[in-house]
């Protein structure tokens, strides 16, 4: 029996885009051939896009173009809502079928289509066993200018500067130059080769994923993986799909702009769902000096279960979206 086509859009712009595809791909790989096209940034192969291919069914990132749509006979959408254009609203009624992460996500775009889906995400499992774990804290924040890194530099050149930290950061700006100076802080910049990530998010023992805004958040359920102990925003996306007996919660403030935030400053109506929920500074601080009180209590293996349960049933539902149409 022959398999349906399916082609996957995006600009690949992002880690969270990159790794968005790549799961998708493996998911739907025994019920479709499948192919890739890179709407912005081929950063693949150039001339391996297949123009003018039709597709039983067109499946986007994210980024989308009218262009594209005419291609497939069925056209979906899994969006990450914070960062469509006010402009490509409107479009969104051409879409046979919008996916989002959230229920928060939903509420936000159920005005512009009549079929939207709330499947959350799936994250690949980072779990390496026989590493062990060393009592530091580690901040994943990539390229993205929305994981709260702020926050993270004010508390460990501050009050916890007293704390061993590790940061990974793959994009430019060097947010954490100024912890330089300090021994118990381990600055890794650029690019991290998979081995030495899955090692660092095994070892460390708390993970500090105080953002602004999240569609998903890789990096957050990639500790989540590994049993480690997070420290996350209560931000709506995390309180749908985090058991709370699980992570730390810090409290915050709902903000449409801030010039004090780099995510946020200078937001105008281009992207109107473009907004934050800013970690309490005091309330880092408080539960980082509290922290071997919350090791105390944590429960690495009741966490892995709890991501393991999460990722089937999400793999379960975005499967049967992706597929019965």
């Amino acid at each position: 029996m022959l398999k349906r086509s399916a082609c996957l859009y995006t600009s690949n712009s992002g880690v969270g885009l990159t790794a968005d595809v790549s799961l998708i791909q493996d998911l739907l790989i025994d019920e479709y051939d499948i192919d890739v096209v890179y709407t912005q940034y081929d950063i693949a192969n150039p001339g391996s896009n297949p123009v003018f291919a039709n597709y039983d069914v067109g499946i986007f990132f994210q980024e989308y173009d009218v262009q594209w749509i005419d291609r497939n006979k069925v056209n979906i959408l899994i969006t990450n809502e914070e960062w469509l254009q006010s402009q490509k609203l409107l479009l969104l009624k051409q879409f046979d079928k919008i996916i989002t992460k959230s229920s928060f996500a939903k509420q936000l775009l159920s005005p512009y289509n009549n079929n939207i889906v709330n499947c959350g995400f799936i994250t690949r499992d980072r779990y390496v066993p026989n590493i062990q774990k060393e009592e530091k804290f580690l901040h994943v924040m990539g390229k993205s200018a929305q994981k709260g890194s702020e926050h993270v530099l004010t508390s460990f050149t501050g009050t916890c500067k007293h704390l061993p930290l590790t940061v990974i950061e793959s994009r430019d700006g060097c947010t954490f130059k100024a912890l330089g100076a300090n021994s118990n802080f381990n600055y890794i910049k650029d690019f991290i080769s998979e081995e030495d990530l899955n090692i660092n998010l095994n070892k460390h023992t708390t993970h500090l994923c105080p953002s602004y805004n999240e569609g998903w958040g890789h990096y957050l359920y990639e500790g989540l993986s590994c049993g480690s102990l997070l420290y996350v925003t209560r931000l709506p996306m995390f309180l749908e799909w985090l058991d709370p007996d699980l992570v730390v919660f810090l409290d915050c403030t709902f903000q449409r702009c801030s010039e004090e935030i780099e995510f946020l400053k200078s937001r105008n109506n281009q992207y109107p769902h473009q907004f934050g929920w800013r970690v309490s500074q005091d309330d880092l601080d408080s539960k980082l000096l509290n922290h071997k009180h919350f090791l105390e209590n944590h429960k690495p293996d009741l966490v892995r279960q709890f991501f393991k349960h999460l990722i089937d049933q999400n793999s379960k539902k975005l499967f049967k979206e992706l597929t019965d149409v």
